[in-house]
């Protein structure tokens, strides 16, 4: 019987004393706005090193870039949400590119942080006609997001991104800065 009563006990205990973390705060339905700017350090070296014109003929295009995009997005899971939405890019020296995006978020910080730590990967192709033929990119994130409000946010990123246009490619280092407007007032 002190077998079954002490087992007892210290079930109900465990019950009574274990903390339960809160769930983590979901956005919901999102949408966000924001401008970057990038620069492609190898490119930029390179063409200081060229002595000649044919050497700078063969430095692929761009040392900067910087744009805006939109996105509409959904957080399904706590540690995951996807948004889709177009991008817009100036690449030096005269590329105007139009954007389709795809971007998968990745939440990685703990669920009592009220804050939202991600590491996102990004997918655009070009839908407009410009200087390039056929142009995309891809590209990593690091970034930040944290509540305003209870239905506004921001973040900021540290990104890496290639950009191939038609069969060049360039690595851009860049930063973005963001608005998030999110559906879940819980958060």
């Amino acid at each position: 019987m002190k077998k079954h009563l002490f087992l007892l006990m210290l079930v109900l205990s465990s019950f009574a004393f274990s903390q339960d973390y809160p769930p983590r705060k979901n956005l919901g339905f999102f949408t966000t706005v924001d401008a970057n700017i990038g620069f492609d350090l190898a490119s930029i070296i390179k063409s200081n090193r060229a002595k000649t014109e044919e050497e700078r003929r063969q430095v692929p295009p761009g040392k900067f870039n910087y744009g805006f995009s939109s996105q509409i997005g959904y957080q399904p899971l706590s540690w995951f949400a996807l948004a889709g939405g177009l991008r817009y890019s100036y690449i030096d020296p005269n590329y105007h590119l139009l954007y389709f995006t795809v971007q998968p978020y990745f939440f990685i910080n703990d669920k009592t942080d009220d804050d939202f730590l991600f590491i996102s990967a990004k997918y655009g192709n070009k839908i407009n006609h410009t200087a390039a033929k056929n142009a995309g990119f891809v590209g990593l994130s690091v970034g930040k997001m944290e509540a305003i409000n209870s239905n506004l946010g921001q973040y900021f990123s540290l990104n890496i991104e290639n950009q191939v246009m038609d069969g060049n490619g360039t690595f851009f280092i860049g930063l973005t800065y963001g608005l998030v407007l999110f559906s879940n007032k819980r958060y």
